[in-house]
């Protein structure tokens, strides 16, 4: 099972899955991968990688020139810290949510996470949630072919029992603590 969960610039993807993880977490959902949150006040200074291992955060997309850094728009990717993005990607394994965030016109380019993530997809029975931009999401959801990824826009006011539903069914959905 692939989920996307897709939205505008700005839009709230991050705190929306950042909000949502404790909550699965207590109903038993095991998360691995990570978040990018936006490093000073605007994103604009860049990103920081926060593992869901550890809760650590570290440097990952920089406006700066860094030798030999993959570039996606106006940021370098912190080499360090993709090659730790792509070992948690690496580290799926069933029964537990690899979350993603995110995935981007890089990775559409076969660069960046792709490789890892393909791979890692490419198990049987891993599950996913990837965050994407609105404007990427529907070039994301063909790549990703064969599977069939549930697309989920973060603007929906139903995006957490959405999630919910597809992740512990629809018995399981508890949308009151959004």
């Amino acid at each position: 099972m692939v989920l996307v969960l897709s939205g505008p610039v700005r839009a709230g993807k991050t705190t929306f899955v950042a909000r949502r993880l404790p909550l699965w977490r207590a109903r038993g959902l095991d998360c691995g991968g990570f978040l990018s949150v936006a490093a000073g006040p605007s994103g604009g200074d860049g990103y920081d990688l926060v593992s869901l291992e550890d809760g650590g955060g570290r440097p990952f997309l920089r406006r700066a020139d860094i030798p030999g850094a993959e570039r996606t728009g106006p940021f370098a990717l912190v080499p360090e810290t993709l090659e730790l993005a792509r070992s948690l990607v690496r580290a799926a394994r069933p029964g537990r949510l690899l979350v993603v965030d995110e995935v981007g016109p890089l990775e559409l380019r076969g660069g960046g996470l792709w490789p890892a993530l393909a791979e890692a997809l490419g198990r049987p029975g891993t599950e996913a949630l990837l965050v994407a931009r609105v404007g990427v999401a529907a070039e994301l959801a063909a790549a990703l072919a064969p599977a069939v990824p549930r697309v989920v826009d973060v603007r929906d006011p139903a995006a957490g029992r959405l999630l919910d539903e597809r992740l512990f069914g629809r018995r399981g959905s508890d949308d009151r603590r959004s």
